[in-house]
């Protein structure tokens, strides 16, 4: 065990406390790195996010557009299926509109029996 004096002060220097400093050391660098990989991945990973809610931001921007594109094209489906169109649409073909409709009676002859 040596003695060191240093400024009025006595520090004894030991190997048991030079390793405990180097273990120290080492666990600052360790925890100072592992500080600063955890904080580049929490910034990569808020920087992810961001990207991926501008993006969702924009889907449903376009998803609010094509349902009303969706519901006026319906809408234009069912003004070009309704009745009144489809009759003025036979008109303007000239086609007649059926009055009376009269089936054929078919006997009740049996033509192949189980």
């Amino acid at each position: 065990m040596t003695k060191t004096i240093r400024c009025g002060a006595v520090h004894f220097s030991s190997p048991a406390s030079l390793r405990r400093r180097f273990n120290l050391r080492f666990f600052n660098l360790g925890l100072l790195g592992a500080i600063i990989i955890l904080g580049c991945s929490y910034l990569i990973s808020i920087s992810d996010l961001t990207v991926k809610g501008f993006a969702l931001q924009e889907l449903k921007a376009q998803v609010s557009y094509l349902s009303s594109e969706n519901l006026s094209q319906k809408e234009e489906i069912d003004n070009l299926q309704s009745y009144y169109a489809l009759n003025s649409q036979a008109a303007q073909l000239n086609m007649v509109a059926v009055d009376d409709i009269e089936y054929l009676n078919v006997t009740d002859s049996v033509v192949a029996k189980k």
